[in-house]
């Protein structure tokens, strides 16, 4: 008979993994070996108990699950993981598959489907529908796109350039911002049209707008 597999629960609602761990533990083939209420702790267990699969809560206090498998398959390749989500996000979606997971499943799956879901990963299967995940890799995309725009428009501003957007955004006027500045309003208005220029908006506003949405703006 093969070895049975070793599984870990990970979730910080302890009546649902009370439930998962009990039904589970009943299923031939599967072997409970730990739980963890917190990424921080499922680390620390997974090292102790090298489990075969990890059924990893999406949102943990502190570390997060992505965050917790990526520090997991760094230190135990080997392992899966499978994600579960009561109603994740696309970015959560995108962060656990960017960490490594293997498999994506609702809470409400059946536990039929779970212990399917293990056994599954466990022979090296990815268990995310191809719908979902071309959804993903063109979010991935978004976000690539997003972050290369968000490095070069914050490298190309000037130090004297980011003060004056956050001049801008506590909506004072060109004779404020000159007062400021320390400056005459000539200068201080050239200061504000090449901020514009450069986050490629059309207005004072838009320019604000752009710098929060960039991450620019404290």
């Amino acid at each position: 008979m093969a070895d049975a597999l070793r599984v870990m629960v990970v979730d910080d609602h302890t009546a649902f993994a009370e439930s998962l761990r009990e039904v589970l533990g009943h299923r031939a083939g599967l072997e409970l070996t730990a739980s963890a209420g917190t990424g921080e702790e499922a680390v620390r267990l997974a090292e102790e108990t090298r489990p075969d699969v990890i059924l990893m809560d999406q949102r943990l206090p502190g570390t997060s699950g992505a965050q917790s498998t990526a520090q997991i398959l760094a230190r135990l390749p080997n392992t899966k993981i499978v994600m579960l989500t009561g109603a994740g996000t696309d970015d959560e979606m995108l962060d656990a598959v960017e960490a490594g997971v293997s498999g994506y499943l609702l809470k409400t799956a059946r536990v039929a489907e779970i212990a399917d879901a293990i056994q599954r990963v466990a022979a090296g299967e990815m268990l995310i529908p191809a719908a979902t995940l071309r959804d993903l890799l063109q979010r991935a995309r978004e976000r690539s796109r997003a972050t290369q725009d968000r490095t070069r428009i914050s490298t190309s501003l000037t130090p004297r350039e980011r003060e004056v957007l956050q001049l801008m955004a506590t909506d004072k006027d060109l004779a404020a911002i000159a007062e400021a500045l320390g400056v005459t309003w000539h200068t201080a208005r050239g200061y504000v049209q090449g901020v514009i220029e450069k986050l490629g908006a059309h207005s004072r506003l838009a320019a604000v707008l752009r710098g929060q949405e960039l991450g620019i703006l404290s």
